[in-house]
């Protein structure tokens, strides 16, 4: 890669192009970073469940897994509910699971109301014990492996 870089700048270094050499040079750099693996990217394990409220499905509804210990640098496990009520969890790619861990589970549903003629997220449609990890009481374990949860079932 390095040689390829050298090779187009040495194409480009005539008077007239000097600059777009080092522009050039500098973005592949920069490229590079990105492309490489971040070092908090910890192995995560696929995590599936269905969430229901009062025996109906919350469609939209955000669901989190608040880690007992957090790892810096990590993101939280989240997933957005769909229609059918089933969710599938995300921590770094969609859908790829969460770290293998002890969790509690936090949910919220802004269920989407007319305001001034425009849709926008109303309050939130459960109760509120359920938004806080320190009240919610849903307990959620990943081990290594496929992780389906028991039906979550609010009242």
């Amino acid at each position: 890669m390095v040689k390829i870089v050298f090779n187009i700048c040495q194409q480009l270094l005539q008077p007239r192009r000097a600059h777009a050499a080092v522009v050039l040079a500098a973005s592949v750099a920069f490229a590079s970073l990105g492309c490489s693996k971040a070092d908090n990217h910890v192995p995560v394990y696929p995590v599936t469940g269905k969430i229901q409220y009062q025996g109906k499905p919350i469609n939209g509804a955000f669901v989190t897994l608040e880690p007992k210990a957090a790892v810096e640098g990590v993101p939280g496990p989240r997933a957005t509910v769909q229609p059918d009520g089933t969710f599938a969890v995300s921590t770094f790619n969609g859908g790829d699971g969460a770290p293998e861990g002890e969790y509690t589970l936090t949910v919220q549903w802004y269920k989407p109301v007319v305001r001034d003629h425009e849709l926008v997220g109303g309050p939130n449609a459960l109760p509120a014990k359920y938004a806080s990890p320190k009240t919610s009481g849903l307990l959620v374990s990943v081990a290594a492996g496929e992780n389906q949860l028991k039906p979550i079932v609010l009242r």
